[in-house]
């Protein structure tokens, strides 16, 4: 016949935890405290094989003895599970390269909160964020609605402004207009792939780590950032930083080229053909016999 009984369980999930070996040998410290040692179990598994041991250096020492395949600095998943005797106190750590999970039960409440509390404590330190699914489910949908109000607005954008003025809106995207557009566009998009690859340098340097034999990286993002992400992002900030001057450079010169306007002023030819008025004549003889002009040397005015 079963006994009725009651445990309080507490079990919490992280993410973005950068566990070296010295947090690691805090942790694995902390979350047997009331269990026996000889009821602690530290393990991990390589290819179809799992290895434990007491302690997460005796843990170690047979991955080493043993000749496990694969990098022995590089680990992809490690366990610890304490239970004493009885049954009334069980911690059981979970972890992988992406996340930690954290299982804490037992009759006395206060000592399953207590420990829960303390570990919680111990991988936010470690950069750890809680992981809630029905919080990661809720942030999806508000970035997916985000995104759609976001494009409905800029469709709404440019259909106000084809409404409002037609014939600007056209002349904003031919012509001269279309080279501005362009290179604002230009200028945007460089800045825009700046901050992406920025965001993404980031998330690398505070991506989870599972670093058993050696201690993890501390310090800003920038510290632990490696130095091909930090020459990357320096090359991209100076090339986007030339596409953004180019394109206020292009934009300056169609400016000034709509300022001046192309002069119509043409100057007279001279005249080549001279005014025959008989006092802008010198002398002439009407009495040619063919009945033309005749130009002499004489003085305006002075008969020949």
């Amino acid at each position: 016949m079963v006994t009725a009984s009651q445990q309080t369980e507490v079990r919490i999930v992280f993410r973005y935890c950068r566990l070296g070996r010295s947090e690691l040998d805090r942790i694995f410290s902390l979350a047997p405290e009331g269990i026996s040692a000889a009821n602690t179990v530290v393990s991990t598994q390589r290819d179809s094989t799992r290895y434990n041991a007491g302690s997460l250096a005796d843990l170690i020492d047979s991955l080493q003895q043993a000749n496990a395949s694969g990098h022995l600095d590089v680990w992809d998943n490690l366990s610890q599970y304490a239970a004493d005797a009885a049954g009334e106190r069980l911690v059981n750590i979970s972890m992988d390269s992406e996340r930690v999970v954290v299982q804490v039960s037992g009759r006395d409440a206060t000592w399953v909160h207590g420990q829960a509390a303390r570990l919680v404590l111990l991988l936010e330190g470690a950069g750890g964020r809680k992981q809630d699914a029905a919080l990661t489910s809720m942030n999806l949908r508000r970035l997916l609605i985000q995104s759609v109000l976001f494009a409905t607005l800029m469709i709404s954008v440019v259909a106000g402004a084809y409404i409002a003025s037609p014939g600007t809106f056209m002349s904003q995207i031919s012509g001269d207009g279309l080279k501005r557009q362009i290179g604002a566009f230009v200028g945007m998009v460089s800045w825009l792939v700046l901050a992406v690859i920025s965001v993404v340098i980031v998330r690398r340097a505070n991506r989870a780590l599972l670093l058993p034999t050696t201690d993890a990286p501390q310090g800003s993002w920038w510290k632990r950032a490696s130095n091909a992400d930090k020459i990357a992002l320096g090359g991209l900030a100076v090339a986007a930083f030339g596409l953004a001057i180019a394109a206020v450079t292009l934009g300056s010169d169609l400016t000034g080229d709509e300022e001046q306007p192309p002069s119509h002023s043409k100057s007279a030819p001279a005249s080549t053909h001279a005014k025959f008025t008989p006092a802008s004549m010198r002398g002439c003889d009407q009495s040619s016999p063919n009945g033309h002009w005749l130009w002499t040397s004489g003085e305006a005015g002075s008969p020949t």
